[in-house]
């Protein structure tokens, strides 16, 4: 089973109804509806039931444009374009700091430890526009990088900030350390 852990509005996938997917999203104003409401921070689901989470966190926090200030679906589409037709929301409004987002980003990524099988694979998607990646690397203290992937498609790249998607596993040891601590 695979959670998309924030949603949105399934803008990166392109089988937007797979029945293998959970789509995962705190907002309730989206077009394209999770099918569940829930907060990453706070997972409704019972311990190591994941293969595979999906994490795309929001990359800036408070005042930016953000989806829902346009009044039309037309206006959103075309400040937040997709090629799906859908519009990306970013999740900017949901923190109105640089360390409330921080926190939240830890908060989740101990739900994701709780709820990820053994063997499972969490793909972090960041964006460095305003945090580099290593500093948000830090925070997941208790997982080993498997691999980084540099997005080079400049719809996905902010710009001139660069994008990467991180596969991330379980550091065991790491795990049985601090739990002797």
């Amino acid at each position: 089973m695979i959670l998309d852990a924030t949603a949105g509005n399934r803008t990166m996938w392109e089988y937007k109804n797979n029945p293998n997917v959970i789509y995962l999203d705190m907002e309730k104003q989206l077009e394209v509806k999770p099918t569940i409401f829930a907060d990453h921070r706070q997972l409704p689901f019972k311990d190591e039931v994941f293969d595979t989470i999906f994490y795309d966190p929001p990359h800036y926090w408070g005042n930016a444009v953000h989806y829902f200030s346009f009044p039309n679906r037309e206006l959103r589409r075309k400040v937040f374009p997709d090629t799906s037709g859908v519009p990306t929301y970013y999740g900017w409004d949901k923190y109105k700091t640089k360390s409330g987002l921080i926190k939240s980003i830890y908060q989740a990524q101990k739900e994701f430890w709780r709820v990820l099988k053994k063997d499972g694979l969490l793909w972090l998607k960041w964006n460095e526009m305003a945090i580099e990646l290593r500093k948000i690397l830090a925070i997941f203290s208790r997982w080993r990088v498997m691999m980084t992937l540099y997005i080079q498609d400049p719809t996905h790249t902010a710009g001139k900030h660069q994008t990467y998607w991180v596969c991330l596993c379980k550091d065991l040891r790491k795990a049985a350390q601090t739990t002797l601590l």
